[in-house]
């Protein structure tokens, strides 16, 4: 590793965090310089490259945020890179077998919390959720968007702990009996004996794209690495989908 260059500086999207960590040291090694990594909500982050903050690469949790940087040339090169969808975190004692998601989002009596809509893109996906939900049931997705308390991934939201999932977090220590959030994550909450995981079917779910945006070929490598296939092989044990892979 050379440490006389400048390190590679990677914004990630908050659910990279422990994937990207994962692989820094192999990733440090293939470009022979160091990483540093900001994560965070990619809305934010995106603001953040846009007003100027110096970044080499950007791995977004959406398209559109590549996209937009891409439009008004901060970034030159985008591309997506893997794929995630959604799923519903419920208290364990609120579970019960023959119940589907809906029947759990559609009881007044329990608090759902979601990522924060315009700053976090799981939040985003979520109210593209609820307006799915509109073409077969118009009042429950108008009533889920009055009612759903996004918590985390904004600006002055709560922040969640090192060693917690936002949806450990809110319905551990916040009184939350439902979160909705990545699929990928599923392998951890349901080592949780406080928590159950809730699929959402795929006919009714959120196909989420993730996409990255890089200026020159200081980041080439990364990216190569993440689009080749070890790089897909890692994004896919950590829970998330090969950018290959269609949704059934």
């Amino acid at each position: 590793m050379n440490i006389q260059q400048p390190a590679i500086k990677i914004f990630a999207a908050g659910s990279l965090n422990t994937t990207m960590t994962k692989i820094k040291s192999q990733l440090e090694q293939l470009t022979q310089r160091s990483i540093t990594f900001t994560f965070g909500p990619a809305g934010l982050l995106c603001k953040n490259i846009q007003s100027g903050m110096d970044c080499d690469l950007f791995l977004s949790a959406n398209m559109a945020h590549p996209q937009h940087l891409q439009s008004i040339t901060t970034m030159k090169n985008i591309m997506p890179f893997c794929h995630n969808s959604l799923c519903l975190t419920i208290a364990r004692r609120h579970y019960q077998p023959h119940k589907t998601w809906l029947d759990y989002i559609s009881n007044p009596t329990l608090l759902l919390a979601t990522s924060t809509p315009n700053c976090d893109p799981s939040g985003d996906y979520t109210w593209q959720l609820f307006d799915k939900i509109a073409q077969y049931n118009k009042p429950l997705s108008d009533h889920l968007k009055k009612t759903a308390l996004p918590l985390v991934g904004g600006v002055n939201t709560l922040t969640v702990p090192t060693g917690y999932t936002a949806a450990s977090f809110l319905i551990q220590h916040h009184n939350i009996d439902i979160f909705i959030g990545y699929s990928h994550y599923q392998s951890i909450l349901t080592s949780d004996p406080e928590l159950i995981v809730i699929p959402i079917p795929a006919q009714d779910n959120i196909f989420a794209t993730y996409g990255l945006a890089y200026n020159d070929e200081l980041a080439l490598p990364i990216v190569n690495y993440l689009l080749s296939t070890s790089g897909q092989h890692c994004l896919q044990q950590a829970g998330f989908n090969s950018i290959h892979q269609t949704m059934e």
